[in-house]
């Protein structure tokens, strides 16, 4: 399988900036700013948060922090810390509105396409189906589409987006607030920087997804290969370790230690030859052997459970949520099943 994420080995800072090009197989060139090519695994994040850490120092000793600080200390004494908690989740309100009104215009035919394309929104009860189908709407509305060779298409918002909340089903928190744009491109691309092929992968500038790739994903659905399922485990993770942290993402963050824990010496293990089940893609780094497991996981959850009992039993417990299961979801609190959505 062709790589999805480049990585800074060795890197002791933030990623430099520079320009991410890919070329489609027509020939058109696309350049893309701004963009991060991945931040070199696990230890990788880890040294981007120190060095965010590390400007913040700096510039708390400017006047700009000291005047957003006097700012919005006056209007918490104006309009009142309460207030402020009402205008915060009167966006999100709103969003879950727009997503309503959407769904009940177009869910019918939103439902069939997931029916269609997607055997685990099959696999879900009528209940389920009704939030994964919410969730996918809401999820497909707060991304921007661009499309990049290919004809922009209704469905294609839809499935990607449904690969998505699939992904994080068993989540309070979906929308990857960190990713504002997801990039569809025809088929598979070579990045410049490097002239390797590409399914997709994920940066600074967005999740990109070869969709003829992701369609194949799902009409194969147990091989263990889903670009859509790999790249979306990549997406949570970089907007867990970068985006902006509630405790919903401090939780998943603490259990995603763990999941590293219970990984990395099968990862080591197979790093030296080791016989098991995933593919071998998933030998690249941790970040790989990471989202090779979700695609494992979801395509292969029998195989799976049965051959890496315990690997399989933190996956669960990571993204609360069990593909065995008729109804997946573990513990409903943690999915965001016991508050309004």
């Amino acid at each position: 399988m062709p790589q999805d994420t480049i990585y800074f080995h060795e890197q002791t800072g933030p990623p430099p900036q520079a320009n991410e090009t890919f070329v489609i197989a027509n020939g058109d060139t696309i350049s893309v700013p701004d963009s991060f090519y991945g931040t070199g695994g696990y230890r990788g994040w880890q040294n981007q948060l120190q060095q965010e850490r590390k400007d913040q120092e700096t510039k708390s000793n400017s006047s700009g922090p000291i005047f957003f600080l006097l700012i919005v200390t006056i209007i918490f004494l104006v309009v009142g810390a309460n207030k402020i908690e009402e205008m915060l989740g009167w966006a999100a309100k709103r969003r879950r509105k727009t997503a309503l009104q959407t769904r009940d215009e177009k869910g019918i035919v939103y439902d069939n396409w997931l029916k269609k394309y997607n055997p685990y929104y099959n696999s879900l009860s009528p209940t389920y189906q009704e939030r994964f189908l919410q969730r996918t709407v809401e999820f497909m509305q707060a991304k921007e589409f661009k499309f990049h060779s290919m004809p922009e298409e209704e469905h294609i918002p839809v499935l990607i987006s449904g690969a998505a909340v699939q992904m994080t089903f068993g989540l309070a928190g979906y929308m990857m607030d960190y990713f504002p744009v997801i990039h569809v491109i025809r088929k598979e691309y070579v990045l410049t920087m490097n002239k390797e092929t590409y399914y997709g992968h994920v940066s600074r500038s967005g999740i990109y997804i070869s969709w003829n790739h992701f369609m194949e994903g799902y009409e194969d659905y147990t091989d263990a290969i889903n670009v859509g399922l790999h790249e979306m485990a990549h997406a949570v993770s970089y907007d867990v370790f970068l985006g902006n942290e509630d405790e919903h993402d401090w939780n998943f963050k603490q259990r995603l230690g763990d999941f590293s824990e219970e990984g990395k010496p099968i990862f080591r293990a197979m790093r030296k030859g080791a016989s098991h089940m995933l593919d071998e893609y998933a030998t690249t780094n941790f970040d790989e052997f990471w989202a090779v497991c979700v695609e494992t996981f979801f395509e292969s959850p029998e195989a799976f459970k049965q051959t890496m009992p315990n690997l399989y039993d933190s996956l669960v417990e990571l993204l609360n949520q069990d593909p065995l299961k008729p109804d997946k979801i573990i513990n409903h609190k943690i999915a965001g099943l016991l508050i309004e959505e």
